[in-house]
């Protein structure tokens, strides 16, 4: 029998052990647990399901969970809790750990997690209607139908934006603004609400002169969300000879189903990293939805024209001569308009664990890795709680917890 190396140890609660060497068969290696400590449930390396004698051997080696059975606990009760725990180890971390992105997100979902937040949708156009006043400058529309898709046509759409902008008095180039690209930024707004993940970012953004894209992307005082309408994608496809029989009348782009999910999701991950509380614009070139957090309201504005798009989107950019200050702090801003940065900051992931397994356990010895993973996670674990069971969460918090070698 290869000796066994427990790394904590809990009477009643769980035990994790690490087995230095591949181990005989089924039978003989359960039987030794058993009369170590006791009857339980022997719970596989890397899963949540259970061996038994029967289970073929060689045992692998490997970080292996032995779920005791107390000696007060009755077979019904026992059952039970490993029933539960076995269902809360399958499901809870998987939906962590497996990121959604922004563009996966529906309307419903969407508004699920506005609900969670305690952030009421409020109708702008209601409200707070954008009435542009003569003489105005004319705002010309864009056709995406012309691209083969959204990609395709992101960097025209974002110098159509600017030169639109330009006509109501928005200045861009040193000491004033810059229109970003960051459609090909990956990943600038991560984050994780009641234990899913979401990662994504946007088509592009106005922010200050100077900046690195990265840089950039916290700093946005509007930002870009491209879509091509059902329309244009069909105006592409007869264009191209590309038109399937029998296809549905496509319409114009609406602030609903994926549209609204995506753009919403966006809105809310720009939010817990930005400098500022940006203006969204979901927009198809044509049709044009603006979106901006207030308090614990998510204002929107539908179905605007371009001529109403870019007259907000200037009103905001020529709100305060400090928005172009490219080194702009959320502290330094009116207080109404920290708040629902500062409640969103709490979406963002820390990624402090993944970076020290990343940057630590590639360069040990291939022996060593396991124990070092072991030990950076189960001190993550004790700092700040992670989606676990809350028998597993208790296990790797409890410093009293013996060990054996």
């Amino acid at each position: 029998m290869a000796a066994i190396t427990v790394k904590r140890e809990r009477t009643g609660d769980i035990i994790t052990f690490d087995t230095v060497a591949e181990v005989g068969s089924a039978a003989e290696f359960i039987n030794y647990i058993n009369q170590a400590w006791g009857e339980g449930v022997l719970l596989k390396p890397s899963s949540t399901s259970a061996f038994t004698a029967r289970t073929p051997e060689p045992f692998p080696h490997g970080i292996y969970t032995f779920l005791p059975k107390s000696d007060t606990q009755n077979d019904a009760a026992w059952r039970l809790e490993v029933t539960e725990l076995l269902k809360a180890l399958r499901n809870q971390p998987s939906k962590a750990m497996v990121p959604q992105d922004f563009s996966r997100v529906g309307s419903t979902q969407a508004n699920r997690v506005l609900a969670s937040l305690e952030i009421v949708e409020t109708v702008g156009n209601e409200i707070d209607p954008i009435v542009v006043n003569e003489p105005a400058p004319a705002s010309r529309e864009f056709d995406f139908s012309e691209y083969v898709n959204e990609n395709a046509g992101t960097l025209d759409l974002l110098k159509h934006h600017q030169v639109e902008l330009i006509k109501f008095g928005v200045k861009f180039g040193r000491g004033a603004f810059t229109m970003y690209d960051l459609h090909v930024h990956p990943n600038p707004f991560p984050i994780v609400h009641d234990g899913q993940e979401y990662h994504g970012g946007l088509d592009g953004g106005v922010a200050p002169h100077g900046l690195s894209i990265a840089s950039a992307a916290n700093q946005l005082r509007v930002a870009y969300e491209h879509k091509q309408s059902s329309a244009q994608k069909q105006r592409y496809r007869e264009h191209h000879g590309d038109m399937a029989q029998g296809q549905k009348t496509a319409g114009p782009l609406t602030f609903s189903g994926s549209g609204k999910g995506q753009s919403v999701i966006a809105t809310l991950g720009a939010y817990a990293y930005n400098a500022w509380p940006l203006l969204l614009d979901l927009t198809d070139g044509e049709v044009h939805h603006l979106i901006m957090i207030r308090d614990d309201e998510l204002i929107y504005w539908d179905n605007l024209t371009p001529q109403q798009a870019y007259a907000k989107q200037s009103e905001v950019l020529l709100s305060c001569a400090t928005l172009v200050n490219r080194k702009l702090k959320m502290t330094s801003i009116p207080d109404d308009l920290q708040q629902p940065l500062k409640k969103l900051r709490a979406l963002q992931v820390d990624s402090g664990l993944l970076e020290q397994l990343n940057g630590i356990v590639p360069d040990l010895p291939c022996e060593e890795r396991l124990a070092a993973s072991y030990e950076l996670i189960s001190t993550w674990a004790h700092l700040q709680p992670i989606i676990l069971p809350p028998s597993l969460q208790k296990f790797f918090k409890d410093d009293s917890a013996p060990c054996a070698h």
